[in-house]
């Protein structure tokens, strides 16, 4: 996406916010019979995130959507910016919506009219794509998905505005689905197709059980917000009806259904009852039955993108759990970013444990593995506001969390410093967290050995930077307590530090064992014999 300032600023009145220079896109695999491409294309605009899905199509498609109604398309987007985006955009939202989707085709050379186009505020690192076929007939939905703000019961809940009116202002909060099929729809199947797109999202919320955000007690059936669009193929057999009875229909509810399932999982932590995480088959080197494995979450987070930190966690902690992780420890702040607080601010920040890592207690909890996750928190009781590491062991309970006693001001001056290291107990093992400068001094390591802990986890934002490597202080807190230290730091870039050449480590006898790094992020094993004994793992 490169510099679209213009198109916007024409349909922005108070508030420009330009698409900014294409920093990313990762491709979608769709099936070859759908004849289309999809990719998510991200950039930055005033430190928050915009992310859009494209979709094109290598000849015109007949396309229905509830935003623009029918039109012969060459490509279809849903366009997803930072709540805190939308929020500054007020009234001006659609302006800002049509004139992204008027840039854009002016980048693919394509008219405005024939770009289909909806808008989210839900993270497109949540999508969710699902596709389900039989014989000839091929059907692939692309969702997001939000349900937490704006869920309402249709027939029961209130209207909140009037178009036009001078107070006009949506709530946040929608589920957005993108219909393809390789079948042929005539006019009237596109249009039948919204009913059972419609009651295949409404199952999925039902089963969910996603209750309505206006009447606590009513079942929700959507958002407020909703929106669809739905893209003919163009093979036989041409399909004239798209209702459940159909083999199509069923088809198109099915995968509708899944994706809807898949996306309020990530967005909002929505699981249907029982239902496990993960579950992959194990791959990679078996381990000693005794020794615990040691995964390393060397990430790379983007501050201020809370739901694509979130959903890198997750993705990461699978890979591990793949690899026989028993431990997973990730850099301190990873769900924020280092320097968030100038992009999100702090509203936001839920106190311990707060929806998502509940979620993690039902990750840990399926799959057997130990947590120790950065987060931002806020205390309920007071409301002060702390750097901190939530611990959860591989019951899924929440054991708590380590507040950072030595945050070290500028972009951690909105961060509380925390009392004496508390210690959990993991599997049997006392362990002490540092988190970052936490180690610059001896003292809190001290309070940690004094508290019986047996290993010291340090997640850490640590740039190799002259005047702030960390140098010898990981080995000399190894040397003072006597007891093994893991250090997981992290990788990346963020516009205020260069973490790319930062080292994760693991550090005994006053000693460097491990040194990993990994510019754009990675994981790291180590085997632990739960006394001194430390083996890097290999995973290729």
């Amino acid at each position: 996406m490169h510099i679209l300032s213009l198109a916007i600023l024409r349909s922005c009145s108070f508030f420009l916010l330009a698409l900014p220079a294409l920093v990313g896109a990762a491709e979608i695999d769709l099936p070859a019979e759908i004849g289309a491409t999809a990719e998510v294309r991200r950039g930055e605009q005033d430190g928050l995130w915009e992310k859009t899905l494209l979709v094109r199509f290598p000849s015109e498609r007949r396309v229905l959507s509830t935003s623009d109604g029918m039109l012969t398309a060459r490509a279809a987007i849903n366009h997803a910016a930072h709540p805190f985006l939308w929020h500054r955009l007020g009234n001006d939202s659609k302006g800002y919506a049509l004139g992204v989707r008027d840039a854009l085709a002016a980048q693919l050379e394509l008219p405005s009219a024939t770009v289909a186009q909806m808008s989210t505020a839900a993270d497109m690192d949540h999508i969710a794509v699902a596709t389900r076929t039989y014989g000839p007939l091929t059907v692939t939905v692309l969702a997001t998905a939000g349900a937490r703000s704006n869920a309402i019961r249709t027939g029961v809940d209130a209207g909140a505005y009037i178009e036009g009116a001078e107070t006009e202002q949506k709530p946040a909060g929608t589920i957005n689905i993108l219909l393809l099929t390789n079948s042929a729809l005539s006019d009237p199947a596109l249009a039948r197709s919204l009913i059972t797109i419609t009651e295949g999202k409404t199952a999925a919320l039902e089963d969910l059980k996603v209750p309505s955000s206006y009447t606590k007690e009513a079942q929700a059936t959507g958002t407020g917000t909703d929106s669809i669009i739905v893209v003919s193929g163009t093979a036989a057999p041409r399909a004239t009806y798209t209702g459940g009875h159909s083999r199509i229909g069923e088809l198109i509810g099915k995968a509708t259904y899944a994706a809807v399932v898949e996306a309020l999982g990530k967005q909002n932590g929505f699981h249907l009852p029982g239902a496990r995480r993960f579950g992959d088959t194990p791959v990679g080197r078996a381990k000693r039955a005794s020794d615990l494995r040691i995964a390393l979450l060397h990430l790379a987070p983007v501050p201020g993108d809370i739901a694509g930190n979130r959903a890198r966690i997750e993705t990461a902690i699978r890979e591990a759990v793949r690899h026989g992780a028993d431990w997973v420890v990730t850099p301190e702040l990873a769900e924020t970013g280092y320097n968030f607080i100038a992009r999100i601010g702090s509203d936001w920040i839920p106190p311990f444990p707060g929806n998502w890592v509940q979620s993690l207690a039902a990750i840990a909890r399926d799959n057997g593995v130990a947590l120790f996750v950065g987060i931002a928190e806020r205390d309920p009781g007071t409301h002060h506001l702390y750097n901190s590491v939530a611990v959860i062991d591989r019951h899924g309970s929440l054991l708590g969390t380590y507040r950072k006693q030595r945050p070290i001001g500028g972009a951690e001056a909105w961060s509380r410093p925390g009392g004496a290291g508390q210690t959990f107990v993991v599997d049997g093992i006392r362990v002490g967290t540092l988190i970052c400068a936490d180690a610059w001094a001896p003292e809190p390591a001290a309070q940690l050995a004094a508290a019986g802990a047996q290993i010291l986890l340090a997640p850490a934002n640590w740039p190799p930077l002259a005047g702030m490597e960390p140098g010898d202080v990981w080995e000399r807190r190894a040397r003072q307590t006597g007891l093994p230290l893991v250090v997981v730091n992290r990788g990346g870039k963020e516009p205020e530090l260069d973490f790319s050449q930062g080292e994760s480590a693991v550090a005994i006898d006053g000693r460097r064992l491990f040194t990993f790094t990994a510019a754009e992020g990675g994981i790291f094993y180590v085997d632990w014999d739960r006394h001194r004994r430390f083996r890097s793992v290999r995973t290729d």
